[in-house]
């Protein structure tokens, strides 16, 4: 049981540095972390989820494609909506819709507002993904797998030095 309860903390420990990683260097490399904070893609993406998007090239997204834009009409909002059409003119531009809308987006995403495709989603993971990004979030994935890595270090120095001393104790006794 020990020995199971020492993987899973150890499984969470590099979970959370992968996640804190993805969502802080993500961006450097054409990768990018964000969370669903809307019903408006359900169910294909539930409220919470993470979506792990890759830069593409405008050219190679076709209808049916999941894909996060900034917002044509609010520059510092992210949405991520399915293609559902494609107007191959100069701009090319993407015709939106979230899967749970009725209607289309009301405007047309010029490629230049593409962030790019979703590649992965993994249900719930978005929440830890939004916590990581505040100054707390960031401070609680440094120090928490440091504490859990000193913690573990200390203990088998510890273990490891007691039986050290047992082992020539029990020598001088002999």
């Amino acid at each position: 049981m020990k020995k199971v309860a020492e993987y899973l903390g150890f499984t969470m420990v590099v979970l959370l540095m992968v996640a804190a990683v993805f969502t802080y260097l993500g961006p450097h490399t054409g990768w990018r972390v964000d969370a669903v904070l809307s019903g408006s893609m359900e169910p294909s993406l539930k409220i919470g989820s993470l979506v792990i998007t890759h830069n593409v090239d405008s050219e190679t997204i076709a209808t049916g494609d999941i894909i996060t834009f900034q917002s044509p009409t609010e520059k510092d909002r992210l949405i991520t909506h399915r293609v559902v059409g494609v107007r191959h003119n100069s701009p090319i531009r993407f015709e939106t819709k979230g899967d749970a809308n009725i209607k289309a987006d009301p405007f047309t995403v010029p490629d230049s507002n593409l962030i790019g495709k979703v590649r992965f989603q993994l249900p719930y993971w978005g929440y830890a993904t939004e916590f990581l990004k505040t100054p707390l979030g960031f401070l609680f994935a440094l120090v928490v797998p440091g504490s859990i890595g000193i913690t573990v270090f200390t203990i088998r120095m510890i273990q490891t030095l007691t039986r050290n001393n047992k082992g020539k104790a029990n020598k001088a006794s002999s």
